[in-house]
């Protein structure tokens, strides 16, 4: 899509690499200065010397999105360095260690899942909203699994965390719109050329997102796919939607 986000700065989290990397290069291509919030540097600096090179401004910020302070002290650094930040785009973390039937999970794998598909989310939204209120202007965008919207054998526990993330979409969209805050999520299936996908198709369980390949009707989506989802969540385009979420699958599946 065509979209001006000039002026704007927007945050990304897990952006290193994956689907926060083709989303960050896609906010930046159309005009938006960048944060890139990872615990890659190597791979970050990259993402950050691309951005730069379209002529647009871009730091990275390291953090252990796991821990509510190291994600506060994270934000405050970008809104210092940046003068504000308008957009987040809450990714990363790839969910293959608990891609497992349930009686397969170790127990104490149960935190450690919420932490990474959950926690790391709703803290970086904390962490950026009272700067938010401020500027009375908020784009968030939560990126999660479809396996919270449809019930999906082997993600149990991921889709326990997903399911939590689209009602809280929804609660604080509502909750943030008199702030002019716009919340939304991206539900995801299996997005083929992600860290994610390669990981999990050398484990055990590729045989099951093999199928997912061949019953996808449109093809399964790529970063790049759900970057141009992000976009139009994070561009002025979609100034009137909040609350809303749209599953990015191919055609795998039809949550309702």
């Amino acid at each position: 899509m065509l979209t001006k986000l000039d002026g704007r700065v927007a945050l990304v989290t897990g952006g290193a690499d994956g689907i926060g990397k083709a989303s960050a290069l896609k906010l930046a291509k159309s005009g938006a200065d960048v944060v890139i919030a990872d615990r890659n540097r190597d791979a970050a600096m990259k993402v950050v010397s691309e951005i730069k090179a379209m002529g647009r401004r871009a730091t990275f910020q390291e953090c252990d999105l796991w821990v509510y302070d190291s994600v506060k002290e994270m934000a405050d650094r970008a809104i210092a360095e940046m003068g504000k930040v308008d957009i987040l785009i809450a990714s990363g973390a790839t969910t293959v260690k608990y891609a497992k039937f349930f009686h397969e999970l170790d127990p104490n794998d149960y935190v450690g899942c919420l932490n990474s598909q959950q926690w790391a989310r709703l803290y970086i939204i904390r962490a950026l909203l009272d700067h938010m209120k401020e500027q009375n202007y908020g784009k968030i965008v939560i990126i999660t699994s479809d396996a919270g919207r449809i019930a999906t054998p082997r993600e149990s526990l991921i889709g326990s965390a997903a399911a939590g993330l689209v009602l809280m979409t929804k609660t604080l969209a509502s909750e943030f719109a008199r702030w002019q805050i716009r919340v939304n999520a991206l539900c995801l299936t299996v997005i083929q050329g992600s860290p994610a996908f390669e990981a999990v198709m050398a484990t055990e369980a590729r045989h099951v997102f093999q199928k997912a390949l061949e019953r996808a009707r449109l093809g399964l989506p790529t970063p790049e796919d759900v970057a141009e989802a992000a976009l139009f969540m994070a561009s002025p385009e979609s100034d009137r939607i909040t609350g809303q979420i749209l599953s990015i699958n191919g055609g795998l599946s039809f949550p309702g």
